[in-house]
């Protein structure tokens, strides 16, 4: 059992979250650095933003799995402007359908917040993300990984 909310309601879990993502992607220039990833949560999550961050927890308050909608995760192309992206769950947790629960209600939160168009790049997952809806763009190179950059219209 799991429960899902928004870390902006659960700013105790900040420190956790911020280590989860820099632990599993620490080998990548964007999650180098703990201080600059928790800085990136913390904008994201700020009141005014469209942005956020939903955490998977169990029901003692562990934090099982995480994902966000980012601003302009990739820069390069103006209309591509909210991203699906920082997809993780604990390696323990893995296999619950805990990616798929979080997923389905960052789309939820999107629409709400009148994002039109959410992007994503994945350099395996696109199986996953195709049974959303999402189709494929383009393949790309992001910091030395094949990557397939996808959308999903809302």
């Amino acid at each position: 059992m799991h429960n899902i909310s928004l870390l902006a309601q659960q700013p105790q879990l900040l420190d956790a979250v911020t280590q989860m993502l820099h632990r599993e992607w620490s080998d990548f220039p964007n999650w180098r650095d703990a201080s600059v990833i928790q800085q990136r949560l913390q904008a994201r999550n700020a009141a005014e933003a469209k942005t956020l961050t939903l955490v998977a927890t169990t029901s003692d308050g562990e934090v099982m799995a995480t994902a966000s909608i980012i601003h302009y995760e990739l820069h390069d192309i103006a209309e591509r402007e909210f991203w699906l992206g920082e997809v993780i769950t604990a390696a323990e947790h893995r296999g619950k359908g805990l990616a798929s629960d979080l997923v389905t209600r960052l789309i939820t939160e999107a629409r709400q917040r009148g994002i039109t168009t959410l992007w994503l790049y994945t350099p395996d997952q696109q199986a996953l993300y195709r049974r959303f809806g999402w189709q494929d763009v383009e393949q790309r190179e992001i910091a030395d990984e094949e990557v397939t950059v996808m959308k999903l219209a809302l």
